[in-house]
């Protein structure tokens, strides 16, 4: 089920900076990602993510409580290094929301707060002028999401040699569909 968590926020925000509704070609940005459960435990992971539009590439790295890698590539692909169990992860994804119909359908509900239903869950995404501020929705195992971006990058050039990775020989190799 974290596994799931983890990937669809990671397809919801690469999907989003993909949006040519905001203009965003580019976006790296850290994130604090805050996960609340009906019982009210929390959970908080922070890292740094990195997205290319055109190429509808996304690397999100989880630095604490754990470390993780998920790249994502715009064909619904994701790979996941757990280096902490020495094995990768290939998933292909579907019911992965599209952030473009998601915006396209989005209402400003008040200045810089959009709010918009896809799969019967509900997104709320905050702006700072062209800029993500953060992303809330309760999923359907009732977890409360925010993801918070911090010291955002908008429009700037990444090298997308980030978005290529190398399996290190002895991990363990997994495919789930």
């Amino acid at each position: 089920m974290k596994m799931k968590l983890f990937l669809t926020t990671a397809i919801l925000v690469a999907n989003f900076a993909y949006a040519k509704a905001f203009y965003i070609k580019s976006i790296q940005s850290n994130f604090k990602q805050t996960i609340i459960n009906e019982k009210n435990s929390k959970i908080v992971y922070q890292g740094k993510m990195s997205a290319l539009a055109d190429k509808n590439l996304a690397l999100w790295e989880y630095t604490s409580p754990i470390h993780k890698k998920i790249y994502y590539e715009g064909d619904g692909k994701v790979v996941i290094f757990e280096p902490e169990l020495e094995q990768v992860i290939f998933a292909k994804l579907g019911k992965v929301p599209n952030v473009l119909k998601l915006i396209s359908s989005a209402k400003e509900i008040a200045p810089n707060r959009l709010k918009t239903k896809f799969n019967g869950i509900t997104y709320y995404i905050n702006l700072n002028g062209d800029k993500i501020s953060s992303i809330s929705y309760t999923d359907e195992m009732k977890n409360r999401v925010t993801i918070e971006f911090l010291n955002e990058r908008v429009n700037t050039n990444i090298n997308k040699n980030i978005f290529a990775y190398i399996i290190p020989k002895g991990y363990d190799i997994l495919e789930q569909n």
